[in-house]
């Protein structure tokens, strides 16, 4: 042994120490970073309840949906199946797709209700359904200006869709599913016309009906995810009866608890983690919270996988804390334009 190495013994015990208290103090703080997390302390999270299940969040079959929807569509656009077991309300509604997609149109979506009936719970079909009739309806509106007002006459075979078809749906087959289509439903309503006094019923009553799914299935992320988004793209400088009811932070708590919940199950795909995100930082951003939405939007950034959420959040980043809510508010008002992504659209969940 050489008369250097008694020296530096001390020097490594003294490091060991050093490394194992830094260990230690990383790990009490990650216990500290999650246990605050799951509280809503330092991401200002609702608590996810205990005993919350992928199903009964309505997260238990993302594989499984992303597997119809790819179904679906390859069916309607005439491809060669992927070996996927076709049934027929499957096959039916993508026939019925694809004689929409022929200009057969009344035909075609007689043939989607009648694959959606074989399957009223199935949320891909549904969701097609909801989202055929939209596109329909945009078509029979000559241009923004009759989208103002109800004076676009739609044919009789579409004037009450999918409203009609759905209540039908759910008055004889109740189940967490018809529930959300015809909620949904309704924020269809309040995408396809611009009128204040058409939109405004509308979200009250998409509202009203993801209010009383919830009040049977609390945990729903799909229905909590509808509501937070109703919540979310109210007028922020308009003010009216149900407004003032609502609670300040109504949107970012039911946002929240779905990305709570979203946490404790697992299992998400990164681009509807990252729309989640998004949707909660402009939730802080409208409630007055501009450096908790940069968090959230921090977020959405690096989970996405999507160039054009990336890009609207690039945008975020360069606003003042005294524009955000002005340029959110333009933000929000230009995506419910897009109707060629409507914001009800719930293929999101399995894109």
């Amino acid at each position: 042994m050489s008369a250097s190495e008694p020296a530096a013994e001390p020097v490594r015990r003294a490091r060991r120490r050093n490394l194992t208290l830094f260990a230690a103090g990383a790990a009490i703080f990650a216990v500290i970073t999650v246990i605050a997390v799951r509280r809503g302390g330092l991401l200002d999270l609702p608590a996810a309840p205990p005993g919350v299940t992928a199903e009964s969040a309505g997260l238990a079959n993302l594989n499984e949906l992303t597997t119809r929807g790819r179904a679906l569509e390859a069916l309607a656009s005439g491809q060669r199946s992927d070996g996927t077991p076709a049934d027929s309300a499957l096959v039916q509604t993508a026939a019925g797709l694809a004689a929409i997609r022929r200009d057969d149109s009344e035909h075609g979506l007689a043939m989607m209700r009648t694959g959606l009936g074989l399957a009223p719970c199935d949320l891909v079909l549904g969701n097609g359904y909801r989202m055929a009739v939209l596109q329909l309806r945009r078509a029979n509106l000559a241009g923004a200006a009759r989208r103002q007002t109800l004076a676009g006459q739609m044919p009789a075979w579409l004037e009450h869709e999918p409203i009609a078809t759905l209540e039908r749906l759910h008055a004889e087959h109740p189940c967490r599913e018809t529930a959300l289509q015809l909620a949904l439903a309704w924020v269809d309503e309040l995408i396809l016309f611009g009128a204040l006094e058409i939109k405004a019923p509308a979200n009250v009553e998409s509202v009203h009906q993801l209010t009383e799914l919830l009040r049977q299935e609390p945990m729903y992320v799909p229905a909590l995810f509808g509501r937070g988004l109703n919540y979310l793209n109210r007028p922020a400088r308009l003010l009216w009866r149900e407004g003032i009811k609502t609670a300040p932070d109504a949107a970012s708590h039911d946002l929240g608890l779905c990305v709570a919940i979203g946490r404790r199950v697992g299992g998400a795909p990164p681009q509807l983690v990252a729309t989640l995100a998004l949707a909660l930082g402009d939730a802080f951003a409208k409630e007055g919270h501009p450096e908790r939405a940069r968090s959230w939007w921090q977020i959405a950034g690096n989970t996405s996988r999507d160039p054009a959420l990336t890009d609207s959040i690039r945008r975020r980043f360069g606003w003042r804390d005294d524009e955000v809510l002005d340029r959110l508010e333009t933000e929000l008002a230009s995506r419910m334009l897009d109707l060629d992504h409507p914001l009800s659209d719930l293929s999101f969940m399995w894109r």
